[in-house]
Protein backbone atom coordinates (compact mmCIF):
# COMPACT_ATOMS: atom_id res chain seq x y z
CA UNK A 1 0.00 0.00 0.00
CA UNK A 2 1.46 3.35 -1.00
CA UNK A 3 1.92 6.05 1.66
CA UNK A 4 -0.38 9.03 1.16
CA UNK A 5 -0.14 12.24 3.17
CA UNK A 6 -2.32 15.30 3.64
CA UNK A 7 -1.98 18.41 5.75
CA UNK A 8 -5.24 19.45 7.38
CA UNK A 9 -5.87 22.77 9.11
CA UNK A 10 -8.29 22.81 12.01
CA UNK A 11 -11.16 25.29 11.83
CA UNK A 12 -13.60 26.53 14.40
CA UNK A 13 -15.95 28.47 12.14
CA UNK A 14 -18.47 26.43 10.20
CA UNK A 15 -21.54 27.02 8.09
CA UNK A 16 -22.38 27.71 4.46
CA UNK A 17 -20.72 31.14 4.28
CA UNK A 18 -17.50 29.89 5.86
CA UNK A 19 -17.40 26.88 3.54
CA UNK A 20 -17.85 29.13 0.49
CA UNK A 21 -15.07 31.38 1.75
CA UNK A 22 -12.75 28.37 2.08
CA UNK A 23 -13.50 27.17 -1.43
CA UNK A 24 -12.88 30.61 -2.92
CA UNK A 25 -9.45 30.60 -1.24
CA UNK A 26 -8.50 27.23 -2.76
CA UNK A 27 -9.39 25.02 0.21
CA UNK A 28 -11.92 22.23 0.74
CA UNK A 29 -13.90 21.83 3.99
CA UNK A 30 -13.50 18.43 5.65
CA UNK A 31 -14.71 16.55 8.70
CA UNK A 32 -12.65 13.97 10.59
CA UNK A 33 -14.91 11.44 12.30
CA UNK A 34 -13.75 9.23 15.19
CA UNK A 35 -15.62 7.47 18.01
CA UNK A 36 -18.84 9.28 17.21
CA UNK A 37 -17.20 12.71 17.30
CA UNK A 38 -16.33 15.04 14.43
CA UNK A 39 -13.52 17.59 14.03
CA UNK A 40 -13.84 20.27 11.34
CA UNK A 41 -10.91 21.20 9.14
CA UNK A 42 -9.82 22.25 5.68
CA UNK A 43 -7.35 20.92 3.13
CA UNK A 44 -5.61 22.52 0.17
CA UNK A 45 -7.65 21.68 -2.94
CA UNK A 46 -4.60 21.06 -5.14
CA UNK A 47 -3.06 18.67 -2.58
CA UNK A 48 -6.36 16.85 -2.18
CA UNK A 49 -6.78 16.42 -5.93
CA UNK A 50 -3.22 15.09 -6.15
CA UNK A 51 -4.10 12.38 -3.65
CA UNK A 52 -7.43 11.59 -5.32
CA UNK A 53 -5.77 11.37 -8.74
CA UNK A 54 -3.07 9.00 -7.45
CA UNK A 55 -5.36 6.00 -7.83
CA UNK A 56 -6.68 6.03 -4.28
CA UNK A 57 -9.02 3.18 -3.35
CA UNK A 58 -11.73 2.76 -0.70
CA UNK A 59 -9.29 0.96 1.65
CA UNK A 60 -6.37 3.36 1.09
CA UNK A 61 -5.11 4.88 4.34
CA UNK A 62 -3.98 8.52 4.41
CA UNK A 63 -1.60 9.92 7.00
CA UNK A 64 -2.76 13.36 8.09
CA UNK A 65 -0.77 16.19 9.64
CA UNK A 66 -2.95 18.43 11.75
CA UNK A 67 -2.40 21.01 14.47
CA UNK A 68 -2.72 19.47 17.92
CA UNK A 69 -2.26 15.93 16.54
CA UNK A 70 1.46 15.08 16.82
CA UNK A 71 0.83 11.38 16.23
CA UNK A 72 0.07 11.84 12.52
CA UNK A 73 -3.16 9.85 12.56
CA UNK A 74 -4.35 7.72 9.69
CA UNK A 75 -7.73 8.13 8.02
CA UNK A 76 -9.60 6.79 5.03
CA UNK A 77 -12.19 8.54 2.93
CA UNK A 78 -15.71 7.85 4.17
CA UNK A 79 -17.64 10.09 1.76
CA UNK A 80 -16.92 12.59 -1.01
CA UNK A 81 -19.47 15.22 -1.96
CA UNK A 82 -19.09 16.83 -5.40
CA UNK A 83 -20.74 19.66 -7.30
CA UNK A 84 -22.97 18.00 -9.95
CA UNK A 85 -22.23 20.56 -12.66
CA UNK A 86 -18.42 20.55 -12.39
CA UNK A 87 -17.68 17.30 -10.49
CA UNK A 88 -15.33 19.32 -8.28
CA UNK A 89 -15.01 18.24 -4.66
CA UNK A 90 -17.40 20.10 -2.39
CA UNK A 91 -16.76 18.40 0.95
CA UNK A 92 -15.05 15.28 2.33
CA UNK A 93 -15.64 13.15 5.42
CA UNK A 94 -12.61 11.26 6.70
CA UNK A 95 -12.76 8.40 9.21
CA UNK A 96 -9.89 8.24 11.70
CA UNK A 97 -8.67 4.69 12.42
CA UNK A 98 -7.41 3.43 15.78
CA UNK A 99 -4.33 1.14 15.87
CA UNK A 100 -5.29 -2.40 16.83
CA UNK A 101 -9.02 -1.83 16.34
CA UNK A 102 -10.59 -3.57 13.38
CA UNK A 103 -12.36 -1.53 10.74
CA UNK A 104 -14.52 -2.45 7.76
CA UNK A 105 -13.17 -1.65 4.32
CA UNK A 106 -13.63 -2.60 0.68
CA UNK A 107 -10.55 -4.13 -0.93
CA UNK A 108 -10.04 -4.44 -4.68
CA UNK A 109 -8.89 -7.64 -6.42
CA UNK A 110 -6.61 -7.43 -9.44
CA UNK A 111 -5.25 -10.37 -11.43
CA UNK A 112 -1.80 -10.71 -12.92
CA UNK A 113 -0.35 -13.16 -15.43
CA UNK A 114 -1.85 -15.10 -18.33
CA UNK A 115 -3.62 -18.28 -17.25
CA UNK A 116 -2.32 -21.52 -18.79
CA UNK A 117 -5.90 -22.46 -19.52
CA UNK A 118 -6.32 -19.33 -21.63
CA UNK A 119 -3.34 -20.35 -23.73
CA UNK A 120 -5.04 -23.72 -24.27
CA UNK A 121 -8.23 -22.11 -25.54
CA UNK A 122 -10.17 -21.73 -22.30
CA UNK A 123 -12.19 -18.65 -21.36
CA UNK A 124 -10.76 -16.65 -18.44
CA UNK A 125 -13.43 -15.12 -16.18
CA UNK A 126 -12.92 -12.61 -13.34
CA UNK A 127 -16.14 -12.60 -11.30
CA UNK A 128 -15.37 -10.76 -8.04
CA UNK A 129 -13.43 -7.48 -8.27
CA UNK A 130 -13.92 -6.30 -4.69
CA UNK A 131 -14.47 -7.83 -1.26
CA UNK A 132 -15.49 -6.33 2.06
CA UNK A 133 -13.18 -7.15 4.96
CA UNK A 134 -12.67 -6.39 8.62
CA UNK A 135 -9.06 -5.73 9.54
CA UNK A 136 -6.79 -3.86 11.91
CA UNK A 137 -5.22 -0.82 10.17
CA UNK A 138 -1.75 -2.35 10.45
CA UNK A 139 -2.71 -5.31 8.22
CA UNK A 140 -5.01 -3.48 5.83
CA UNK A 141 -4.28 -3.59 2.10
CA UNK A 142 -6.08 -1.48 -0.46
CA UNK A 143 -5.53 -4.03 -3.26
CA UNK A 144 -5.03 -7.78 -3.58
CA UNK A 145 -2.86 -9.00 -6.46
CA UNK A 146 -3.91 -12.47 -7.58
CA UNK A 147 -1.51 -14.49 -9.76
CA UNK A 148 -3.53 -16.66 -12.17
CA UNK A 149 -0.62 -17.96 -14.26
CA UNK A 150 -1.03 -21.62 -13.23
CA UNK A 151 -4.80 -21.74 -13.64
CA UNK A 152 -5.76 -24.55 -16.02
CA UNK A 153 -9.02 -25.14 -17.89
CA UNK A 154 -11.71 -26.17 -15.41
CA UNK A 155 -9.87 -24.71 -12.42
CA UNK A 156 -10.92 -21.77 -10.27
CA UNK A 157 -9.82 -19.65 -7.31
CA UNK A 158 -12.34 -19.14 -4.51
CA UNK A 159 -12.51 -16.42 -1.86
CA UNK A 160 -11.10 -18.83 0.75
CA UNK A 161 -7.98 -19.24 -1.43
CA UNK A 162 -7.14 -15.53 -1.67
CA UNK A 163 -3.72 -14.48 -0.30
CA UNK A 164 -4.96 -12.40 2.65
CA UNK A 165 -3.49 -11.71 6.12
CA UNK A 166 -4.61 -14.15 8.83
CA UNK A 167 -6.12 -11.31 10.87
CA UNK A 168 -8.67 -10.50 8.15
CA UNK A 169 -12.34 -11.35 8.47
CA UNK A 170 -13.83 -11.60 4.99
CA UNK A 171 -17.43 -10.41 5.08
CA UNK A 172 -19.08 -12.49 2.39
CA UNK A 173 -21.68 -15.26 2.25
CA UNK A 174 -20.38 -18.70 1.33
CA UNK A 175 -17.19 -19.27 -0.64
CA UNK A 176 -17.85 -17.90 -4.14
CA UNK A 177 -15.50 -18.19 -7.11
CA UNK A 178 -13.31 -15.16 -7.71
CA UNK A 179 -11.82 -16.19 -11.03
CA UNK A 180 -11.81 -19.28 -13.24
CA UNK A 181 -10.90 -20.65 -16.65
CA UNK A 182 -14.01 -22.17 -18.22
CA UNK A 183 -14.46 -24.51 -21.13
CA UNK A 184 -15.62 -22.73 -24.26
CA UNK A 185 -18.44 -23.97 -26.51
CA UNK A 186 -15.82 -25.17 -28.99
CA UNK A 187 -14.04 -27.24 -26.32
CA UNK A 188 -17.33 -28.70 -25.05
CA UNK A 189 -18.37 -29.57 -28.62
CA UNK A 190 -15.02 -31.25 -29.27
CA UNK A 191 -15.35 -33.28 -26.05
CA UNK A 192 -18.86 -34.40 -27.04
CA UNK A 193 -17.65 -35.44 -30.48
CA UNK A 194 -14.77 -37.38 -28.94
CA UNK A 195 -17.10 -39.21 -26.55
CA UNK A 196 -19.47 -40.11 -29.37
CA UNK A 197 -16.55 -41.37 -31.49
CA UNK A 198 -15.27 -43.52 -28.62
CA UNK A 199 -18.75 -44.90 -28.01
CA UNK A 200 -19.22 -45.78 -31.68
CA UNK A 201 -15.78 -47.35 -31.78
CA UNK A 202 -16.63 -49.49 -28.78
CA UNK A 203 -19.85 -50.68 -30.38
CA UNK A 204 -17.94 -51.65 -33.52
CA UNK A 205 -15.55 -53.89 -31.63
CA UNK A 206 -18.23 -55.94 -29.85
CA UNK A 207 -19.56 -57.97 -32.86
CA UNK A 208 -16.02 -58.79 -33.97
CA UNK A 209 -15.18 -60.30 -30.58
CA UNK A 210 -18.43 -62.31 -30.57
CA UNK A 211 -17.70 -63.71 -34.04
CA UNK A 212 -14.24 -64.81 -32.97
CA UNK A 213 -15.66 -66.83 -30.08
CA UNK A 214 -18.39 -68.54 -32.16
CA UNK A 215 -17.67 -72.27 -32.96
CA UNK A 216 -16.71 -73.17 -36.53
CA UNK A 217 -19.53 -74.81 -38.58
CA UNK A 218 -19.36 -78.68 -38.84
CA UNK A 219 -17.98 -80.14 -42.07
CA UNK A 220 -20.53 -81.64 -44.46
CA UNK A 221 -20.50 -85.47 -44.83
CA UNK A 222 -19.69 -86.81 -48.25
Amino acid sequence: MSILKLKIDKRTETGKNENNRLRSSGKIPVNIISNGKSVSGSVDAAELNRVLDSGIRPASLITIEMDGDPSNSQVFIKEIQRFPATNEVRHIDFYRVTPGRKIKAKVGIQTTGLAKGSKSGGQFVHLIHEIKVKSVPEDLKDLLILDVTNLEIGQSIKVSELPVPKSWDILINGDPIVTSVNKTKAILAAERSEKIAEKDKGKGKAPAKAAAKAPAPAAKKK
